[in-house]
């Protein structure tokens, strides 16, 4: 009888332990696992960032403004020149011939201007004496004025020339270096006063500068003088620095009218950091450091979600308004969430500050994406996925 009672009170116990454990069993199963983390102060960086490709600061392109045959090249590509220096020399043998004209022809206006006017002067005093009409005298006086106008006009002319006389020796404009040649010795340079016909280029390699692309987007985040990390692709994860010196005022639109279309602003970026190794026309990309601030209250991106304000839409004016929607993180609370609308400022690359909802007190969950996008609410009973992952690895060992 005795042996019977203690077989019975076991039973009773061992029932007692498995209700226990499928109890808890099916507790932890309501519970949801999730990443938890502290809310913290952080020194965040809010970045801007852009691509677009290398180009020297001050480049020149040097033209042909006349039409001749390249008689002679002074120079090669790469070749460092200095300002005033002879790059190259058109034909001059058409252009000599012209000034020679002009030349003869300025003098044989002048010598018809000198007699003009000294028939002019002795037609005026004897006028003046009475010995000459009034006609006379005004066509004499026209003569003569046409006489300088003649004179005005050949000037006009003999400067002309000698100015393409001058066009055919192209020079250096600037100290700098010929960074691209388009013309060989004994092309034609078809050069004209409207149309230029660019045979070099000279730049100042001591000055770069990045030219970038930035979204509409970001463009009003960017500011004259803001500082800038510059990567040149070429020449691998290595930082140069530079700052902001120009921004468009003129948007560019590529794919207008369709869904696709982009529309940026052009930025220049000077380079204070200069590689030796640099050239001009490489691909770059930069982060442009639009605002820093140090020691605020900042949340993980990926812990912001939205959540509805009112789960029930509200009627107004015989009409269903659509579900406010709000920025939230879930605080935990025990072993519970709520949320808790959040008002956010500037961003890093992972963080958000938070300028009003949550502070350094509170816990939050920062994943995983299935349960902040879809499955918690206020009220979720939630567990430490970490303490979760150390109970399973020391029931193994």
């Amino acid at each position: 009888m005795k042996k019977k009672k203690i077989i019975i009170i076991l039973s009773a116990v061992l029932l007692l332990g498995v209700f226990i454990f499928f109890t808890l069993k099916q507790d932890n199963k309501k519970a949801i696992a999730v990443q938890m983390e502290k809310v913290v102060m952080r020194t965040l960086e809010s970045k801007v960032y852009a691509a677009g490709y290398v180009q020297p600061v001050v480049k020149v392109n040097i033209s042909a403004n006349v039409s001749g045959e390249i008689v002679s090249l002074n120079v090669r590509e790469g070749q460092e020149v200095k300002k005033g220096q002879v790059l190259a020399q058109l034909d001059r043998v058409m252009y000599l011939a012209e000034v020679e004209q002009a030349k003869s022809y300025y003098r044989s206006c002048l010598s018809a201007r000198d007699v003009a006017e000294k028939e002019f002067r002795r037609v005026e005093e004897l006028f003046r004496a009475g010995n000459y009409s009034e006609s006379q005298y005004d066509q004499s006086k026209a003569q003569y004025e046409q006489s300088v106008a003649t004179l005005e006009q050949a000037a006009a002319r003999l400067k002309q020339s000698e100015d393409n006389l001058r066009k055919t020796t192209l020079v250096a404009p600037i100290d700098g270096t010929v960074i691209g040649l388009k013309k060989e010795q004994g092309e034609i340079a078809m050069g004209s006063t409207f149309q230029a016909d660019v045979v070099m280029t000279v730049a100042d390699l001591s000055g770069m500068e990045v030219e970038v692309d930035v979204n509409e987007n970001d463009i009003v985040r960017v500011e004259l003088g803001d500082s800038v990390d510059i990567e040149i692709d070429a020449l691998g994860k290595k930082r140069f620095a530079g700052y902001v010196t120009e921004i468009s005022q003129l948007a560019t639109t590529s794919g207008a009218g369709t869904q696709n279309a982009v529309t940026n602003f052009k930025v220049v970026v000077k380079m204070t950091d200069i590689p030796a190794e640099i050239r001009s026309g490489m691909n770059a990309t930069v982060e442009i450091l639009a605002e820093r601030k140090e020691n605020v209250v900042s949340v993980p991106i990926r812990a912001v979600t939205v959540r509805p304000e009112d789960k029930v839409r509200k009627i107004e004016n015989g009409r269903k308004d659509k579900p406010v929607l709000q920025e939230v993180v879930f605080v935990v609370d025990s072993d519970t969430v709520r949320a808790v609308p959040v008002e956010l400022g500037i961003s890093s690359e992972d963080y958000f500050e938070v300028l009003g909802g949550v502070d350094t007190t509170h816990t939050i969950v920062t994943g995983n994406h299935q349960a902040l996008t879809f499955d918690l609410q206020t009220g979720t009973a939630v567990k430490d996925a970490a303490t979760v992952k150390q109970k399973g690895k020391a029931r193994k060992s």
